[in-house]
């Protein structure tokens, strides 16, 4: 099915917005694509947009973010290999992992780890009241997104893992009651046992049984 989408002129205005912050974004240059809107039409531009990701890749539906199943698990399986091979003595075969996508890649990956979840869903009639959200994709996703694990060791077995997102510490949502942005790795892997063990992307995906499996 196609996506859903409004009178032509809705379209229009989009596409101005976007133009206007393009050429911001691009040339910091105040595009007079930018005179057609005031800061209020801005905030409501802004939130559509929102609204769309929230829906189509994030929070909206389960599987929005079950897509990154697979990526979750080469996550975590390269940062056990990575502490196992510290514990063990060894050298670390791979001390730096990059790996590089678009926003639409790590977008369904933050929403399956839980991050920049509010506690009421984006909706199309409670504008007014998501002027606080953390959903904010203009913040999570800018120019050059990132999302960084970093393995600390403390001493004495105190193995740490540092989340940040574009360069900033953030907390893993629901690991520990103070927040701390260094939690302990195996409070981590506790808090995400459920996905460890699941989030399997073929059974995610699979439209289709076999009749034989009913």
């Amino acid at each position: 099915m196609g996506e859903r989408r409004g009178p032509p002129w809705t379209d229009m205005v989009e596409a101005a917005f976007y133009l206007c912050a393009y050429e911001f974004a691009i040339k910091t240059v105040n595009s007079p694509w930018c005179r057609l809107f005031d800061e209020v039409d801005a905030q409501v531009m802004e939130y559509a947009l929102d609204l769309k990701q929230f829906w189509k890749r994030a929070y909206g539906y389960e599987i929005n973010s079950k897509s990154s199943c697979i990526l979750f698990h080469d996550m975590f399986s390269r940062l056990d290999k990575a502490l196992n091979e510290h514990n063990s003595g060894q050298k670390v075969t791979e001390a730096v992992t990059i790996q590089v996508g678009h926003a639409e890649t790590l977008l369904p990956l933050l929403a399956l780890l839980g991050f920049f979840k509010d506690s009421e869903p984006l909706t199309s009639i409670n504008y007014a009241s998501q002027t606080q959200r953390s959903f904010r994709t203009s913040r999570m996703l800018p120019y050059a997104a990132n999302f960084i694990l970093v393995l600390y060791d403390c001493g004495g077995g105190d193995i740490r893992l540092q989340p940040l997102v574009n360069e900033q510490p953030v907390a893993f949502p629901g690991v520990t009651d103070r927040q701390e942005s260094m939690p302990l790795y195996g409070d981590v892997r506790r808090h995400y046992e459920e996905l460890l063990k699941g989030c399997d992307f073929e059974t995610v995906c699979e439209l289709f049984k076999n009749p034989a499996e009913v």
